[in-house]
C-alpha cells in the first residue's frame, strides 16, 4: 500500500499533467491556424513584395504587393493580440507553465512589437533554466523595440542574476530613461541600486534613491490620492530615507 505522502505526490503530478494537456487541448488549434497564417503571410511578403517602402501606387491600378504586404502585416497583428489574450489568460489561469512557451513566440513573429510578450516569454524560459536562450529572445526583442523600458528592465534582470553587474546596471539605466508599460519606475530603480551595490558604488545607488524620494514626495503633493495609496506612498517614502540615511533621518 502506499504511503499517503507518495499518494500526495502521485496526484501532484497526475494534477500538473492534467494542467498541461488541458493548455494543449485549448490552445493547439488556434497555434496550427496562427502558425498557417505567418508562413503564408511572410511567402507573400518574400515573393510577392518587389515594391520599394513608401512607394506610391496609381489610382486605378489593381492593389500592389506592397499593399498586400501591409494588409497581411495587419492580419498578422490582429491575431497576435486576440492570441495573446487567449495566452496571457492561460498564464494567469495555470501559472508559469513552461508549455506557453511557444505560444508566446509565436505571437513575437505574428507581431515583432508586441512587448509584452517578449517580457513574459524570457521570464518562463530562463526559469526554465533555459538561460541563453531568454538572452537571445531578449535582445531580439530590444533590436525590434529599442525605446522598450520593459525589456532593457528584463534584461537587467537577466544579468543581475548572472552575476554581470556592470552590464545590469547599465541595462536598468536605460530603462530609466524610457517609459515603462508593465515594470515600474520603482522596481527598476531597486534593481540598479542592487547592480551597484554589488559593485560596490553605493554613491550611486544612494543619489538613485535620493531621486526617488523627490519624485514620491511632488506626487504626494500634486496628485490627489486615496488614504491607501498615500500611506503606501508615506511608507515607501520612509523606505528609500532609510537605505539613504542608515544613521537616522533627525539630523536631515
Amino acid at each position: 500500500m502506499k504511503g499517503l505522502g507518495s499518494m500526495n505526490e502521485e496526484m501532484s503530478v497526475n494534477s500538473r499533467r492534467r494542467r498541461g494537456s488541458d493548455i494543449g487541448r485549448t490552445i493547439s488549434a488556434p497555434v496550427l491556424i496562427l502558425a498557417l497564417l505567418l508562413l503564408f503571410s511572410v511567402l507573400c511578403q518574400v515573393f510577392l513584395d518587389r515594391t520599394p517602402a513608401g512607394s506610391g501606387e496609381r489610382a486605378g491600378d489593381f492593389p500592389s504587393a506592397a499593399s498586400l504586404a501591409r494588409f497581411l502585416g495587419g492580419i498578422r497583428q490582429y491575431f497576435a493580440y486576440t492570441f495573446f489574450i487567449k495566452t496571457d489568460k492561460l498564464y494567469h489561469l495555470y501559472g508559469a507553465n513552461p508549455e506557453l512557451i511557444p505560444y508566446f513566440i509565436i505571437i513575437t513573429y505574428l507581431d515583432p512589437h508586441y512587448v509584452d510578450a517578449y517580457y513574459l516569454a524570457c521570464g518562463l524560459i530562463y526559469d526554465a533554466g533555459r538561460r541563453q536562450e531568454a538572452l537571445d529572445l531578449n535582445l531580439r526583442g530590444i533590436k525590434a523595440n529599442p525605446q522598450s523600458a520593459d525589456l532593457y528592465f528584463s534584461l537587467g534582470i537577466w544579468y543581475l542574476d548572472e552575476g554581470r553587474f556592470r552590464e545590469a546596471g547599465e541595462a536598468f539605466e536605460t530603462a530609466l530613461r524610457l517609459t515603462p508599460n508593465i515594470t515600474s519606475r520603482h522596481t527598476t530603480v531597486r534593481g540598479l541600486v542592487a547592480a551597484y551595490r554589488r559593485l560596490g558604488d553605493l554613491e550611486k545607488g544612494r543619489r538613485h534613491l535620493l531621486d526617488m524620494i523627490v519624485r514620491q514626495y511632488v506626487m504626494l503633493i500634486e496628485e490627489e490620492l486615496l488614504p491607501e495609496e498615500r500611506r503606501s506612498l508615506v511608507r515607501r517614502i520612509n523606505g528609500y530615507s532609510d537605505e539613504v540615511f542608515p544613521e537616522g533621518r533627525e539630523g536631515y
